[in-house]
């Protein structure tokens, strides 16, 4: 059996001599070691310092820079008997460790080995991907959500929808970034699952909040300021529509319409997609990547590493025919998030507002990606769909790249 349509992915599928594996795994730990030693872990450190103040009966939320759910609490908390300077220098370690995971999992998913050719190389490319280097300068939690975000999927794929759920349950207490994922529950019939992504976080942060003091300062301090994008502190970097559009001249009521336009576009677009069925891994994949690039448009703050909860899996669906992996367009849009040498190394020319810069090209990329979707689906509107194959869902067998007789 040979990869179906062309040679790209059988060659991408096979297995890598060792020295290439050690080289690219090297490649990596480099740049880990070099941000583990020279950072200051910025965002994890916020969030630790914020959940100390229970030490002293004060509440996290008196924090403007603590924006998570009252379900984080508890993921900060053990972190709190460490020093700063112990945290800075192991957290990206553990965040590096989850890139690998969700990487590891989406290429699970479409039946390739980590130590493939395509395995290999997306190992040695993230250390100049830019959304991972950010997401571990600053140890920002975003990892954990990439990884659990693959894990779900591949959940998905072999038909453990429950467990899926518990996943995505997990991930929201930490971070709610996977909540649109809601959805694809509901379009799957899968209630369990939908209850478990749900149930998770709402009854952990039920429980946080009767123990924390003053837990009315989430909704009327961290929800109000949520809301409105934040502040001057993070907005530049912003990548969302709210932010990014006015610096172009568009603001007002015609930021609320296009807003609106998009949230509409992105939820009937996964619901299309999901009704064209097809291979069962890319109509999951599609769906949900459909659903969080629109929400990262629409909502803010959606910073340029937000990309990495959905590339990874999109990366990995090049084995199926028809998949955006398979476009040239993808692979050129996705330069927008290599970093240069210089960007790598810490350094950048002032006078190119890197952050403005970063900005624009975190909404450049989710864009494109999400237009080629739409372009897709609507394709897909004009012809019958096509059947499923049959991929015996409760095996646990390791599913292949997709193939042809």
């Amino acid at each position: 059996m040979q990869p179906a349509n062309g040679t790209v992915p059988a060659a991408l599928a096979k297995i890598a001599p060792w020295p290439a594996v050690v080289v690219a795994y090297a490649i990596f730990a480099q740049q880990v070691w070099r941000i583990a030693v020279t950072f200051w872990a910025l965002d994890n450190n916020l969030i630790v310092d914020a959940v100390r103040n229970l030490q002293t009966g004060h509440s996290p939320y008196e924090s403007k820079r603590f924006l998570y759910p009252p379900s984080s609490i508890p993921f900060a908390l053990v972190q709190t008997p460490f020093t700063d300077h112990t945290l800075m220098r192991t957290i990206p370690y553990v965040l590096a460790v989850g890139v690998l995971v969700a990487w590891w999992a989406a290429l699970k998913t479409f039946g390739f080995s980590m130590r493939s050719w395509l395995g290999i190389a997306g190992v040695a490319i993230v250390a100049v991907f830019e959304p991972v280097n950010l997401v571990l300068v600053n140890a920002n939690w975003t990892a954990i959500v990439a990884a659990l975000m693959s894990v779900a999927l591949l959940l998905m794929s072999r038909n453990r929808w429950l467990l899926a759920g518990v996943a995505v349950g997990v991930s929201i207490a930490i971070k709610p970034m996977l909540v649109p994922l809601g959805l694809v529950f509901l379009l799957a019939r899968r209630w369990g699952g939908f209850a478990a992504a749900a149930g998770i976080p709402v009854v952990l942060s039920g429980i946080v909040m009767a123990l924390l003091p003053d837990p009315g300062l989430f909704f009327t301090k961290t929800v109000p300021f949520l809301l409105n994008g934040q502040d001057d502190f993070s907005k530049p970097y912003d990548s969302s529509l709210i932010a990014v559009l006015p610096r172009i001249g568009i603001d007002g009521p015609v930021v609320t319409v296009l807003r609106a336009v998009v949230l509409i576009v992105a939820i009937t677009v996964a619901v299309l997609r999901w009704r064209q069925g097809g291979e069962e891994r890319l109509r999951i994949v599609e769906t949900s990547s459909a659903l969080l690039l629109g929400t990262f448009l629409v909502l803010s703050p959606a910073f340029m590493y937000y990309p990495l909860l959905v590339i990874p899996m999109l990366v990995a669906s090049i084995a199926v025919p028809g998949s955006i992996a398979r476009s040239l367009w993808f692979w050129l849009a996705s330069l927008l998030l290599i970093a240069t040498v210089v960007r790598i190394y810490g350094l950048d020319f002032p006078t190119r507002k890197p952050a403005l810069r970063e900005s624009f090209k975190g909404t450049a990329w989710i864009t494109i990606a999400g237009l080629m979707l739409v372009i897709k689906v609507v394709a897909g509107l004009r012809k019958p769909p096509p059947s499923p194959a049959p991929r015996g869902l409760d095996d646990d067998r390791r599913p292949e790249p997709a193939v042809a007789a």
